[in-house]
């Protein structure tokens, strides 16, 4: 055999043993939100991949905040800033395949007296004992339960939740009592679900909370559907006091609600509508 042929079929047999590394999208888990403002979280990659760290407030304008080569198939990632943002969102490229899921805390302020709050995201654990940990007994929770039109009850008894397994999800909202006479925070920490979203609106009274973590006019900004003699019930948290929205002759009489991240509310429907709101994290 000549050298020209052995050296081809050497390529050959090089070529075909050649492993070509297979780049799988990345996946955010164990997200912590720690006291002191910072925000962890791991992520599966690919080893010896370059990956670049995104961050966003809105979910639609994002700033690469970290980049390098995957060392191990298991990373973590320590936004130092994080307290510097009252919420905030992640998604990470491994080269420039996005993440499967987007992942993120807020902030929600909660001062001596009730608050109207929301959890806006999709956790491992969404149960009030999870999530409202080291709480002093006379704290409470009350969600709304619309079929048997009262409020149900929750709080904090000899250092523990009366019903620790209770769930309070994407959609629902919730009266929280503080009973100290501290201003807290408290984050929630998830994933932001993406797609088409939709969660049916009774007509009558109801407690419901943002379907996506974003903040805006709740019909424009937010989708809700608004129709005519519905009224939305805010509820300031500073006053103690409810504020009310009416929409009427196809308009808000007083001024259109304004919601930020983590915060729910009444409304006062006049008839059945489906709240749809699509949500395509992308650029």
């Amino acid at each position: 055999m000549g050298i020209q042929a052995l050296a081809k079929r050497v390529a050959k047999t090089a070529f075909f043993r050649r492993k070509v590394q297979t780049i799988a999208a990345p996946v955010l888990f164990d997200a912590t939100r720690f006291p002191y403002g910072a925000f962890r979280f791991k992520a599966r990659v690919s080893k010896g991949v370059t990956c670049s760290l995104l961050a966003s407030s809105d979910l639609m304008h994002w700033n690469m905040i970290a980049e390098g080569v995957a060392a191990a198939e298991e990373a973590e990632y320590v936004d130092s800033d994080a307290g510097k943002f009252g919420h905030r969102f992640y998604r990470l490229l491994a080269a420039n395949i996005p993440s499967v899921n987007v992942n993120g805390y807020a902030s929600v302020a909660l001062p001596p007296g009730f608050s109207l709050i929301c959890n806006p995201f999709d956790a491992p654990d969404n149960s009030v004992g999870a999530s409202f940990i080291g709480w002093p007994d006379g704290t409470t929770l009350n969600k709304y339960d619309t079929r048997q039109v009262r409020l149900n009850e929750n709080g904090v008894k000899n250092g523990k939740w009366m019903h620790p397994g209770e769930q309070l999800l994407r959609g629902e909202g919730a009266i929280f009592f503080n009973p100290t006479e501290d201003y807290k925070s408290h984050s929630f920490v998830g994933d932001v679900v993406q797609g088409s979203l939709t969660l049916p609106i009774p007509s009558g009274f109801s407690l419901r909370g943002q379907l996506v973590p974003q903040a805006g006019n709740l019909s424009e900004d937010l989708s809700f559907p608004i129709s005519d003699g519905d009224v939305i019930h805010l509820f300031d948290r500073d006053r103690q006091k409810y504020v009310l929205h009416p929409f009427e002759n196809g308009k808000w009489t007083a001024g259109a609600p304004i919601l930020s991240v983590g915060e729910s509310f009444w409304v006062a429907k006049t008839d059945p509508e489906n709240w749809t709101k699509n949500l395509l994290v992308t650029s």
